[in-house]
C-alpha cells in the first residue's frame, strides 16, 4: 500500500537478477526488463517474466 497515492516509491532494480527495468514499457505500461523479459505494471507489481517478485518497496517516509 502507498502512504501517499500521487506517488510510487519502488527500486529499480529487476528481482530476477537485478537489471534495471525500463519505466513506462511493457506489456502493461509499468517496467520493462529488458535483460530477460520481466513485465511489470504501473505498481511494479511483476505480470510476466521470470522474476520471482513485485519491485521492492524500500522503508520510506513523507516529510512536511
Amino acid at each position: 500500500r502507498t502512504q501517499q497515492p500521487e506517488w510510487l516509491v519502488v527500486l529499480g532494480v529487476c528481482t530476477h537478477l537485478g537489471c534495471v527495468p525500463i519505466a513506462n514499457a511493457g506489456d502493461f505500461g509499468g517496467y520493462y526488463c529488458p535483460c530477460h523479459g520481466s513485465h511489470y505494471d504501473s505498481s511494479g507489481r511483476i505480470r510476466k517474466g521470470p522474476a520471482p517478485f513485485n519491485l521492492e518497496v524500500p522503508p520510506h517516509s513523507f516529510v512536511d
